[in-house]
């Protein structure tokens, strides 16, 4: 059901529980023409999918100038204290009042929303800075290359009493996810996964479970009641993730790694980690990517540590 119209200058803005399939298409070129002009895409994975999300999931802000789709927004979680968003702009249609109107209609509906910007864009910075945002958070994007050496298994042992095996669908999903839960209980994004938004993931053409390794525990582990699941490494390789050294290759990518609380200090995290490096290595692929919040410094240190260094910054804004 479509809402209200907002009229802004030089701009209009429509705001939107559902998206027809037409106006997906026009989101989705806008978002190519962007990525293309930029370097990196100005919506994240979760925002794309939410495209075609049922109505009321999320808020769709679409801008028009003279009738013409010129730019898109998506608000997340739109009534809870903690919502976020992001947004786009066709390169051609930039610095003509889109963004800001866009902005503008984004905020009157969430006040406290915070925007994602991605890549740390001069345009970007301009426009938060205009509209009074500061920046609040930092999602940086490391990479390193794989080899052979990430196929030696001395560097994924893991302790005793743990074993590794493939995440199986029909079997793990509600294990896993309350693992994941448990693990990011406090992340805004990941602790939030519920058994649809699993679903949806597992549904697209990247998925592959043999690259979505779990870690279990046997009965020789003390204290070993957090269910089916003490860790896990999911990667993806997904052919837009394109290699930073080599263009046109595909990069695999960390997906998400965790281990559930009751399993914490027992050194599984870096062999974990390692798991998934060696699936992906074994897959030939040149190198690897992931991302890591900015004032998550023991990641950030554990995976300096592996060879991992920052390429990117993606950054949220908030009003001050």
């Amino acid at each position: 059901m479509h809402g209200p119209m907002l009229f802004v200058p030089l701009s209009t803005v429509r705001l939107s529980d559902h998206l027809t399939p037409h106006e997906v298409a026009e989101v989705r070129a806008i978002r190519d023409a962007a990525t293309a002009a930029d370097g990196v895409s100005p919506l994240s994975e979760q925002s794309v999918l939410s495209l075609t999300a049922p109505a009321g999931r999320v808020r769709h802000l679409l801008g028009y100038a003279a009738e013409q789709l010129t730019g898109y927004a998506q608000l997340d979680h739109p009534s809870a204290t903690d919502a976020s968003g992001e947004l786009v702009v066709h390169p051609e249609s930039r610095r003509q009042g889109t963004g800001r109107a866009l902005v503008d209609a984004l905020l009157d509906a969430a006040p406290g929303a915070r925007l994602w910007a991605h890549g740390q864009l001069p345009g970007a910075e301009g426009l938060a800075t205009a509209v009074g945002l500061e920046a609040v958070r930092e999602l940086h994007k490391m990479a390193r290359p794989l080899g052979e050496a990430d196929l030696d298994p001395a560097a994924s042992a893991l302790p005793a009493g743990f074993t590794a095996r493939a995440f199986e669908p029909g079997r793990d999903e509600e294990a896993w996810l309350a693992t994941n839960a448990a693990a990011f209980a406090h992340h805004p994004e990941q602790g939030r996964l519920q058994l649809a938004d699993l679903e949806e993931r597992m549904s697209q053409p990247w998925f592959d479970p043999a690259g979505f390794i779990l870690v279990s525990a046997d009965e020789s582990v003390a204290d070993a009641t957090a269910g089916d699941v003490a860790a896990f490494h999911w990667t993806k390789v997904d052919p837009d993730q394109r290699s930073s050294a080599d263009p046109t290759r595909a990069a695999g990518e960390v997906y998400v790694v965790g281990v559930h609380p009751a399993y914490q200090g027992r050194g599984l995290g870096r062999p974990v980690t390692a798991l998934g490096l060696a699936h992906l290595a074994g897959l030939g692929l040149p190198e690897v990517v992931l991302y890591v919040d900015g004032d998550n410094q023991a990641a950030i240190r554990t995976y300096t540590g592996l060879g991992f260094r920052s390429i990117m910054v993606d950054v949220m804004y908030a009003r001050a």
